[in-house]
């Protein structure tokens, strides 16, 4: 694999040389010296997981007969004797011995975060160790149909439907949008987290630190999956309080609790009788459907119907929900939020709310949820900002 000249070309023009190689050898972005083991070793190659976080499980829980995965990495939780997702810990220096002993090991940086990323990614190239990230070894094991939507390679997707992220980048409304666009479906294409860290803002800027949305003393804020209740806290914080009215709907068990403790905060002030909690996911119509009860930013609607009754949750359209025009809506719902935005037409027709929808759970939210705004509510302005430092958190803004 050659080295990829991140700065040498506009990202359009970047992004179209990048779809090219895709479109030649859609592991041409994966290290030679990890394809070569793979393919010497097949399914008897060793998989060494880099970090104890979300995309080491995912690997390991999607490898399946592919391979085995040997041991997970972390220095700081190798001593308690603990296992991650059913494999052994090791430290640094335990790996390092196994490399040296054994050639069909290969290494999976999972981290999430620059700093532990460049921490293994250097430990590797010093130590000549085969080595990919979550992206890498999903397209070069083909784990697709193995891996949770929200964590699948975009590759197919975005060159099958270039032409629609080619109109899309003429539709967005400012140059910013456009350079991320490009840099978040070059990342897909190559598996390149530097592709959109030229151009990522920090998390705390989402939703309301966009530099695309404007807020006033008025707003009533419909929060689609408000989780631990962040974007309610923002609202408050943007505003200094002064809003008229913020629904929190929020179907995860674990996550109402936390949001009921917030609620028990504002007891007896002014806030109290402006914001109420509502404990519904939110789809196109009224259903009983099962969900994975996780806590924090994770759960979602699950497939299928056989779930126990004490994993189902109500689904109710956002027009049910709430009482009064919306000025903004944010939804941030797992990979429902085209559901979701059909069961809200009334509710954005009736004012032109802004709104900020999470796009990077399907390959497809980018091109979908603007097609389908533009179909219902003609006349928005969309802006597009990625909001963290890996690959969550890309978000349309309408405006």
């Amino acid at each position: 694999m050659s080295a990829v000249d991140i700065a040498g070309k506009s990202a359009e023009e970047s992004f179209y040389r990048l779809l090219e190689q895709y479109r030649e050898d859609a592991a041409y972005f994966v290290p030679d010296n990890a394809r070569k083991v793979i393919a010497q070793y097949g399914k008897a190659t060793k998989y060494v997981v880099l970090g104890t976080k979300d995309f080491g499980a995912q690997f390991i829980a999607a490898l399946g007969d592919k391979g085995t995965a040997l041991h997970v990495v972390d220095d700081f939780k190798c001593h308690r004797g603990e296992q991650f997702w059913g494999v052994d810990i090791i430290s640094t220096d335990v790996f390092l011995d196994l490399v040296k002993k054994d050639p069909s090991i290969v290494a999976i940086n999972s981290c999430r975060y620059d700093h532990s990323k460049r921490f293994f990614d250097d430990l590797c190239r010093r130590h000549d160790i085969p080595c990919l990230n979550f992206e890498q070894a999903v397209r070069v094991l083909d784990l697709n149909g193995s891996l949770d939507y929200r964590v699948a390679d975009w590759g197919p997707v975005i060159a099958d439907r270039a032409d629609g992220f080619v109109a899309l980048s003429k539709r967005l409304a400012d140059s910013y949008s456009q350079e991320t666009l490009w840099r978040v479906l070059s990342f897909h294409l190559t598996c390149d987290p530097e592709w959109y860290l030229n151009v990522a803002r920090q998390y705390c800027t989402l939703y309301f630190r966009s530099g695309l949305l404007s807020f006033t003393e008025h707003e009533k804020f419909v929060d689609c999956g408000a989780s631990i209740a962040e974007s309610t806290t923002g609202l408050i914080g943007t505003t200094r309080g002064k809003f008229d009215r913020a629904w929190m709907i929020e179907p995860d068990s674990i996550n109402i609790k936390t949001l009921q403790q917030f609620l028990r905060r504002y007891a007896g002030t002014e806030l109290e009788r402006k914001i109420s909690l509502h404990p519904y996911a939110v789809g196109e119509s009224r259903a009983r459907v099962p969900f994975n009860h996780v806590g924090g930013h994770g759960g979602s609607i699950l497939p299928g119907g056989d779930e126990k009754p004490s994993g189902m949750v109500e689904l109710r359209p956002v027009d049910e929900i709430i009482d009064d025009a919306p000025t903004f809506i944010k939804m941030d719902i797992e990979g429902f939020e085209l559901p979701a935005l059909k069961g809200s037409i009334k509710s954005i027709q009736a004012g032109h709310p802004k709104m900020a929808i999470s796009a990077y759970h399907r390959a497809t939210d980018l091109l979908d949820l603007p097609a389908f705004v533009d179909s219902i509510e003609p006349g928005y302005r969309i802006g597009l900002r990625h909001h963290t430092e890996d690959r969550w958190d890309t978000c349309l803004y309408f405006y």
